[in-house]
């Protein structure tokens, strides 16, 4: 990276922004996690997907 893209990325402004930014993540992280590119579950027995889970059954992290 170049000097003046260091000396940009160190602004002050930029820092705001950053700041801004990890805050958000921050709040939207504390939502848990989403499926809304998916049907529930039990909305999908005629796919795949109930076949899929049972394989990966092992490998699912509780929290």
């Amino acid at each position: 990276m170049s000097a003046w893209m260091m000396r940009r990325l160190s602004d002050k402004p930029i820092d705001e922004a950053r700041r801004d930014a990890n805050r958000i993540a921050d709040v939207l992280r504390l939502h848990g996690p989403f499926e809304p590119h998916r049907l529930p579950l039990d909305e999908m027995e005629y796919t795949t997907m109930p076949q899929i889970m049972k394989k990966l059954e092992g490998r699912w992290v509780t929290t």
